[in-house]
């Protein structure tokens, strides 16, 4: 335990009286505008819990309200006299001192009092908590956590360590919040507790609230604060009008309501409204409360105990013993296609993720650029130190190791400094003011676009521009949602007139209850989740259906999955006697898609898979499950079921599936196609795609845009978003021929929401970067494979009849096990056979023969490869074991047969 003992020096009355006009006035000017997850979440899941009650409560003063900011000179000199000031740090947004709306605003509390003996101390607290920083975390973001948490320690000792300061060093406290802040704030005597706004990920969310509750209870007011770039949008944060709970009262809906429901609104309203900026150069607000000569009040002789930082390797044995065994076992598997490790993860770890680091990259790149920024740090030499670790690095690598190209004219226009800003700004060790003031030096507002390219000053404000819309499209949802309205912005539309149909309504939907998961702490992502069925639990442990993970195609979100789940659910309780026993149902929306964030990355299907693998570790937490894809979606879901394993991923189904499936009857494994690689050697130690995805495919290099590079990209994204946009109902009849009514207001309404939203040019763009393909025969057969204990490989054609019982069978054959194995192994065992004029021989000596050719509907055999492109979707009966397709036909055809045929990949 490290003890921080609180003692005091007396202080001039006349610089007593200037700090207290002074930090006054820089507190309103920090917010004034300037011109420069469980399985099955409960429906109270987002609400205020319950916390252990609070034994003493303070009698000597009147509860304060945390509702109300604006107190009298003369009533703020009797609330705060003595009275400690508490800075809860939350690991979100909010681990430095630099433009921090909670220092400012405790300092301002503490030296409102005009006695200087009666002044209290500013404490900062930080309180590591289980559920908020410990659970299923993965070991590169605690290391990250611990080092910026470690360089706030220092800087906060250096600034306290004065004899005139007010400012406390940090006390670290481990436990909940809700009893750890109430009997820390009892033990210091604190009046208030200065915290940031409610997150929007669902168990800092549930953290903040109910430690809110516990702190009011203790008469504690508990005072709010936010990064929001324009205080005066009357969409943004206001503790005057927020009910104290939070609860999504009618002022609070009111506020986030006002937000333009398409970010085109957004940005007309946003550019006329002044950004709050930093103080002078971002000096820090405690620097000057010590620099102009006040000293501490002596406290009686308080000792606050600290715990102090753990260190890493307490922090990942803590986080092991608040972790569930799956995921454990999950991430400590030797299986190497399960890793998710980012490009630069180790650079930024080391360079950017403490509060002197992130302000030392900002002031580099406003000195030297966009371009000489991106070229200096995002080299092919130190992406190479992460390459080899997942597949998702390795295709990034491939596209910096081009050659001659630079790492500008190959990644995408932003990539620099989003990847270089944006984990500390998820920490909060530099600030979103901080950030945009570097851009708005030069008057770069949100519609401050450029026909070619982006300036480093447009492309450093994008990176917080669209960050802040997508926060407060997620405050937004969420608001509607606790106000019982729908969250989803299909909802908005719900029921609106159908044009498509006005005499006949589209097939009924089942609305999922909004979530959002940081990925990777950075990124926010929205899913949905569906409750398992009311008799779900009632089947033993061993008979339940495993859970479904739902993964939506190109252009589509989470939300488009919901009539599919009404159906599943009336469908299992025909099945089985009217009992529901759906399983619990996720659907996540990609990157990219959606109202998940569209960052200025380059985006591949590894950044996908990744992203579905952490998924399922962190969010789902390893349980076994099903994972559904549609289009793009398909093929990410068979790639991420390979690299999940067996044990996690139960079965697989393919609707209308993107990736092709070669012949496997003449299916030969990986093999070079001559001049893919250019003049470059060919390295013949490759022996599968898989292999090669994950060594960054050095046989296939990629090919940047010749002559006008780069840049061309995003103009190509962006004319194909400017064509599609006004034809999407259009298109959605078209696609939806055979039930045009369910291509419903609610339906075009997300599409348009999605594509409208900042970075939909890139993501589209970004398709020229995409890796080469690992055909569906590998990655189907790889689905499941995984090391026994005796070192065999062991795949998900043994099925173990999960999936049967998702519909109610006892058991089935699996569609798997009629495929062949193609193990790299098994693979390259076959070549060498033909190489000597032999075949594989079964048990009786006799050749053996690969499984036959899928068959088409009919019967009839297909003999080239070919896309899978057909409109397809599931039966309503049991799919046949073996692959049917259907070839594409006439218009009219095709639209008769829509909704007859689908691709079933898994275990019946």
């Amino acid at each position: 335990m490290v003890a921080v003992s609180a003692k005091s020096n007396s202080r001039l009355a006349l610089g007593a009286l200037f700090l207290s006009v002074f930090a006054e006035m820089l507190c309103a000017s920090a917010f004034s505008p300037h011109n420069s997850s469980p399985l099955r979440p409960s429906s109270a899941s987002l609400g205020t819990k319950k916390c252990r009650s609070v034994e003493s409560r303070r009698t000597a003063a009147p509860p304060i309200s945390s509702s109300s900011l604006a107190m009298s000179k003369e009533s703020d000199d009797v609330a705060w006299r003595g009275k400690s000031m508490m800075v809860w740090l939350t690991g979100h947004e909010d681990l430095r001192l630099r433009d921090h709306g909670g220092f400012a605003g405790a300092l301002s509390k503490a030296t409102a009092v005009d006695d200087d003996d009666d002044r209290g101390r500013v404490i900062p607290v930080f309180v590591l908590d289980e559920g908020m920083h410990l659970r299923s975390r993965s070991a590169s973001s605690l290391e990250r956590l611990r080092a910026c948490l470690e360089s706030l320690e220092a800087e906060i000792s250096r600034v306290s360590s004065s004899s005139t300061s007010l400012l406390s060093p940090l006390v670290v406290r481990t436990g909940s919040p809700c009893s750890v802040l109430p009997a820390l704030a009892k033990e210091v005597d604190a009046a208030s507790c200065h915290v940031i706004a409610d997150d929007v990920v669902g168990a800092t969310r549930e953290a903040q609230r109910s430690a809110r509750a516990a702190l009011e209870e203790a008469d504690v007011e508990v005072v709010r604060w936010t990064n929001c770039l324009r205080p005066s949008a009357p969409w943004s944060f206001d503790e005057s009008t927020t009910a104290t709970n939070g609860d999504g009262s009618q002022p609070e809906l009111r506020k986030r309501a006002a937000l333009p429901s398409f970010y085109p609104d957004y940005r007309e309203i946003a550019d006329a409204l002044p950004v709050a900026v930093p103080k002078g150069d971002g000096a820090m607000i405690v620097d000057d409360v010590r620099l102009n000569g006040n000293a501490a009040k002596e406290q009686g002789g308080i000792t606050i105990l600290s715990e102090g930082i753990p260190s890493l390797s307490e922090l990942l044995d803590m986080a092991e013993s608040a972790t569930p065994g799956a995921v454990l076992e999950a991430r400590s598997s030797r299986q190497r296609y399960r890793a998710t490790d980012e490009p630069y993860q180790n650079m930024v770890s080391e360079k950017w993720c403490t509060e002197r680091g992130a302000m030392d990259a900002l002031e580099e790149y406003c000195r030297i650029g966009n371009d000489e920024f991106t070229n200096k740090y995002f080299t092919p030499s130190e992406v190479a130190k992460d390459g080899a670790s997942s597949m998702y690095a390795a295709s990034v690598a491939r596209l910096v190791k081009s050659s001659p190209a630079s790492p500008n004219d190959v990644l995408a226009l932003r990539e620099g400094p989003t990847r270089a800003l944006t984990a500390a700004l998820g920490l909060g060790a530099i600030g979103a003011r901080m950030t945009a003031n570097g851009a708005r030096n030069r008057r770069r507002f949100p519609s401050s676009e450029e026909f070619w390219g982006r300036s480093s000053e447009g492309a450093l404000s994008d990176v917080v521009e669209w960050r802040e819309w997508f926060r407060l499209l997620a405050e937004r949802s969420l608001a509607l949602q606790e106000a019982g309205e729908p969250g989803i912005s299909g909802g908005e539309r719900a029921n609106a007139k159908n044009e498509n149909n006005e005499e006949k309504d589209g097939d009924s939907r089942e609305g999922g209850t909004v979530h959002y998961w940081r990925w990777k702490d950075q990124y926010l992502v929205r899913y949905l989740t569906f409750p398992a069925g009311e008799d779900y639990d009632a089947r033993e442990e061993g008979s339940r259906a495993p859970a479904l993970l739902l993964v939506h195609g190109f252009a589509a979100s989470a939300e488009q999955w919901e009539r599919l789940v009404h159906g599943l659910r009336k469908k299992t309780k025909q099945t089985n006697g009217g009992m529901d026993t759906t399983p619990p149902i996720y659907a996540v929306d990609l990157l990219g898609f959606g109202h998940s964030e569209k960052p200025g990355l380059s985006y591949t299907q590894y950044l996908w898979e990744s992203q579905l693998v952490d998924f399922a570790i962190e969010v789902m937490e390893a349980v076994p499950m099903v994972m559904v894809g549609n289009s793009i979606g398909g093929g990410l879901a068979a790639g991420a079921a390979a690299s999940l394993g067996k044990k996690i991923c139960r079965g697989l189904v393919l609707l209308n599936t993107a990736g092709i499936l070669l012949d496997p009857d003449t299916y030969d494994g990986y093999k070079v196609n001559s001049g893919d690689n250019g003049d470059a050697e060919v390295d013949g130690s490759i022996d599968s795609h898989t292999e090669a995805a994950i060594q960054g495919n050095p046989n296939e290099a990629y090919k940047p845009v010749p002559l006008i590079g780069n840049k061309a990209l995003d103009v190509f994204g962006s004319a194909i978003v400017g064509l599609i946009y006004p034809q999407i109902e259009k298109r959605l009849s078209l696609i939806y021929g055979n039930r045009i009514e369910n291509a419903d207001p609610s339906v075009v309404y997300a599409i348009q929401q999605s594509a409208s939203s900042p970075g939909s040019a890139n993501v589209v763009g970004s398709g020229q970067k995409l890796a080469p393909n690992r055909p569906l025969n590998e990655v189907l057969m790889g689905v499941g494979e995984e090391e026994g204990e005796d070192g065999e490989v062991q795949s998900m054609a043994e099925d173990d009849g999960s999936t049967a019982r998702l519909e109610g069978r006892e058991e089935a054959p699996s569609a798997v096990s009629k495929l062949p194995p193609s193990s790299s192994a098994t693979i390259k065992a076959e070549k060498r056979l033909r190489r000597k004029g032999n075949r594989p021989r079964d048990a009786s000596g006799r050749p053996s023969q690969r499984s036959p050719p899928p068959r088409m509907a009919g019967g009839r055999e297909f003999e080239t490869p070919f896309l899978l492109k057909s409109k397809c979707r599931p039966r309503h009966k049991a799919p046949n074991p073996s692959f049917s397709f259907r070839r594409r036909r006439s218009t009219t055809n095709r639209r008769e047969e829509r909704g007859n045929q689908s691709l079933g990949v898994a275990p019946h």
